[in-house]
């Protein structure tokens, strides 16, 4: 038996969804919603490696260079949601290019979306 959900809408549009077709549509982000989230020029996905205490983090970023990245103040104090094994955005320094800044960390949809496009790789995200 299958479990159907009333759902309304703001314009007071009726119609019915499966939890089966809701959870499809949950499996992967959208490209709308990733437009933001992507690397821009200067920035590079990475994969926490450990932390360092004092708000940094060692980083294996997609360009092959482990870095060692301060969380952003914004990131800050949700600390202990970063943790090895998450993927990340990272901003790389100009000046020390050894070093960057941990800018978003990227959410399991996120992640999937970035492999179906070919951002990364999956096999580099289970090592």
């Amino acid at each position: 038996m299958e479990l159907r959900l009333l759902l309304e809408r703001s314009s007071g549009v009726m119609f019915i969804a499966s939890s089966k077709e809701r959870k499809n549509e949950a499996e992967t982000a959208t490209d709308k919603e990733m437009e933001e989230v992507l690397p821009s020029p200067g920035e590079c996905v990475g994969v926490v490696l450990e932390p360092l205490g004092a708000g940094r983090m060692r980083v294996q970023c997609a360009d092959g260079v482990i870095r060692v990245c301060r969380i952003r103040g914004k990131l800050r104090g949700k600390r202990s949601w970063l943790k090895p094994g998450d993927v990340v955005l990272v901003s790389v320094w100009e000046f020390q290019p050894r070093k960057g800044d941990i800018v978003l960390k990227y959410d399991a949809k996120q992640v999937r979306w970035l492999i179906k496009h070919g951002y990364i790789d999956e096999s580099w995200i289970a090592e």
